[in-house]
Parts: C-alpha cells; sequence; structure tokens
C-alpha cells in the first residue's frame, strides 16, 4: 500500500511552527485516505505540551545543536539531513509520496535520493535561505547570484515545489502555491478581547527587523497599550528592559486564550528580506478577525498581505488532499484509499 511520508525537522511534542503544519496535513491527509507517515527528527526547537496526534510517527536520532549557536545548529542540519536520506533509502518505497519540508535547508539536495527509490517528491518551501540568510549575515552581494542559481536548480529537480506565500522567491513549472492556514481550532464566539492590549507570540528571530518592531511597540505603549510579549528566539534576549518578554506559551490553550483575550496583535517581518518567509502566526490571528499591526513589511511582503486579506480563503488542507490526488493520478502510480 502506497505512504504518504512527511519529513520536518521537528515533530510532536515539540511546537515548532513547522512541524505543527507538518503533523496537520498527516492528520488531513489521513482523514483523507491516505496512509501517512510523520517522520521528524529527535531534536527541541521549543517545548510544548500539545496532545499526542493520531498519526504515525518516525522519530530519527541525530546530532542535536544548541539554539542560538550557529555552528551547531549547522551541523545539525547536516544530521538530520543524513537520517532523512537514510530514511527514505530504507522506508520509502516505489510510488511513495515523500513530502519534504525546507526545515532543515539542507533538505533541498533530496530529491535526488527520492528519485532513486522511484517516489514521488514534493518540497514543501516554507523559507528560502539564500534570502534569510541575511537577516545572520548579509553576504555579499556577489554571492547572492550563484546562491540563488544553485537554490533555483535543485528546486527544479523535484516532482513538485508547493510555496506557502506568493513573496516567497521560487519560480518554475513544477511551482504551485498552497498557503499556510490557521493552526488553532477556536470557539464559535470567542472570548472579548480586553481593551488597549497588544499581543506579540512566537519566534523573534534573524528574519525580523528588531528595530522597526521596537519601534511600534514604543508607539503603542505611548498610546496606553499593555504590551503582551511572548517570545523566544535572538531577538527576545535583545529587546530593551521595558519590552522584555515573557517567555513562548508553553501550551496551545494559553495561546489560544492570549490571542483571543488581546485587541492587537503584532506581526514582525524584515524590510531588507521580502522574499525569504511569510509569518505563520498571522494565520491565527486572520481567522480572529483581529487587528494585525504589521512591522518590518515592505514591498513583496506587503503587497502578499494585502492579497490574503482581500481574497484569501481557507481551503488550503483541501487543495493538498487535490494536489496529492491530481499528481497521483497523472503518475499512473497511486490514488486515495477512499
Amino acid at each position: 500500500m502506497p505512504v504518504v511520508h512527511l519529513l520536518n525537522q521537528y515533530i510532536w511534542p515539540d511546537a515548532a511552527p513547522t512541524g505543527v503544519y507538518a503533523e496537520q496535513l498527516a492528520l488531513r491527509l489521513q482523514e483523507a485516505g491516505w496512509e501517512t507517515r510523520l517522520v521528524g527528527g529527535s531534536g527541541c526547537y521549543r517545548r510544548s505540551a500539545r496532545p499526542e496526534p493520531g498519526v504515525r510517527r518516525v522519530v530519527l536520532p541525530h546530532f542535536e545543536g544548541r539554539r542560538g549557536s550557529h555552528l551547531s545548529t549547522i551541523r545539525e542540519y547536516f544530521s538530520v539531513d543524513d537520517a532523512f536520506a537514510r530514511y527514505i533509502q530504507t522506508s520509502v518505497r516505489a510510488g511513495d509520496v515523500v513530502i519534504v519540508s525546507s526545515a532543515p535547508p539542507t533538505t533541498l539536495s533530496l530529491a535526488k535520493d527520492i528519485r532513486r527509490v522511484e517516489a514521488a517528491s514534493i518540497y514543501w518551501l516554507q523559507d528560502y535561505y539564500p534570502e534569510l540568510i541575511r537577516g545572520v549575515w548579509d553576504y555579499p552581494a556577489f554571492l547572492r547570484l550563484p546562491l540563488r542559481t544553485y537554490w533555483s536548480r535543485q528546486l527544479a529537480k523535484w516532482d513538485r515545489v508547493v510555496k506557502v506565500a506568493g513573496n516567497i522567491c521560487g519560480e518554475g513549472e513544477n511551482v504551485t502555491i498552497i498557503r499556510n492556514w490557521p493552526t488553532i481550532a477556536f470557539p464559535e464566539k470567542p472570548l472579548a478581547p480586553e481593551p488597549k492590549t497588544a499581543l506579540y507570540a512566537g519566534n523573534l528571530g534573524y528574519g525580523h527587523h528588531l528595530p522597526s518592531f521596537v519601534e511600534k511597540c514604543r508607539e503603542l505603549r505611548d498610546a496606553g497599550y499593555e504590551l503582551r510579549i511572548h517570545a523566544d528566539g535572538p531577538g527576545a534576549a535583545e529587546l530593551p528592559d521595558w519590552l522584555s518578554s515573557r517567555g513562548a506559551f508553553a501550551s496551545e490553550e494559553e495561546l489560544s486564550h492570549a490571542l483571543q483575550s488581546t485587541e492587537i496583535h503584532l506581526v514582525a517581518g524584515h524590510p531588507d528580506i521580502q522574499t525569504a518567509v511569510f509569518p505563520s502566526k498571522i494565520w491565527n490571528s486572520l481567522a480572529l478577525g483581529k487587528n494585525i499591526v504589521t512591522t518590518g513589511f515592505a514591498g513583496l511582503m506587503a503587497e502578499e498581505i494585502i492579497t490574503i486579506k482581500s481574497s484569501h480563503a481557507s481551503r488550503e488542507l483541501e487543495s493538498w488532499h487535490e494536489l496529492l490526488s491530481n499528481f497521483q493520478a497523472s503518475r499512473h502510480t497511486i490514488s486515495p484509499l477512499k
């Protein structure tokens, strides 16, 4: 029986956003009749207390780096990539489908391993690293074209590339856009927000422009807003004392309550890194109809948020099911079980 394998660096019980999305996609495909396996590494990005998902999981051992240390993080990337390559060689069969997330970025080259076992390959492009890396090191412009060229050539080797937003780099006949979705099921009647409250929840990292974020928070503070910052990542440690983070939420229930009970939701971007990412936290805020205040948004990223606010419809999980059904029908290999 053919299997859909979803590979992501972090999976349950971790709360990394890419892991939560991979988990929810695996569950949705399973409900639609696909046999799914959620495959991840043994490392930890953000601890979570959410319930165990009802989907088969495979946890692969590897070197576990330390968040915030560039060298050990890179070493972990390659170790996870090696573990994924071994899994593909030993556990994926001809006719299976392998969906590989861009977490970690080294997975970009796994298309050749998937092709060797005669399975179908789909690259889930959450982050475009030739641009995202500039948040860590704004490397010389003359190096950017070669790195982008390499990325484009690697992306072209996948049967399909699924981008999560229109502003993210990646073009070609094999590229499609399926945006992310709200990860929390809110009550039909959400909590009434507390007046004059503003929330930032999640990672505050290299893809976020800290000066514009702090300036917007200062404006809100001066306007009488209570700022509730629940962030982790390198940017959280650099916040001024008056804006110190209370740490990321440990459970979905706590996050859900905070999202419902605050009036304004802050979403951070970076004006010089417009084509690398699109903040996943925005989808829960949109689902609640919140007043979203962005910082560091410019150019293509600013255009993307206008697009999704004006025309976005929440059919992403169904779009994945349709993509797999059409994809497999065209390959004449497998189809959904029902």
